[in-house]
């Protein structure tokens, strides 16, 4: 007996609203590195460079830090964690990038990218 009323032993009705950790980098206050300073340190990293790269800190202007409840600006890295953390929303899932093949009785008409679908095949205009 699981000791909740009405509990049947089910999988949950809901899903916990955000799984990822409580890190600067799922933060929305957080502005990362910039793409250039993070490709050098993981090129120092792997041992593709032998030039040293400190490791590459993004920044935030609202950290919570000890027991003080005012915002300070720091530079973090995007595994540390604050008082004042708030999920980012996730990022809009990508349109396109798949491939299609469009037939027509019985033969190829059309193959490419669906960004490029021709607008005489999207299915908006075909008659059904």
């Amino acid at each position: 007996m699981t000791g909740r009323l009405g509990h049947n032993g089910g999988p949950a009705l809901e899903e916990p609203a955000d799984t990822r950790p409580a890190q600067c980098k799922h933060c929305r206050h957080w502005k990362p590195p910039s793409e250039g300073e993070q490709q050098a340190y993981d090129a120092f990293r792997l041992g593709l460079s032998r030039r040293r790269v400190r490791r590459p800190a993004g920044a935030c202007d609202r950290v919570l830090i000890g027991n003080s409840r005012v915002p300070a600006f720091s530079a973090t890295v995007g595994e540390f964690g604050c008082r004042n953390y708030e999920a980012a929303p996730p990022p809009p899932m990508p349109k396109g990038g798949g491939f299609v093949t469009i037939w027509q009785n019985g033969r190829v008409v059309w193959q490419g990218r669906e960004e490029e679908i021709p607008a005489r095949f999207l299915q908006q205009d075909l008659d059904l």
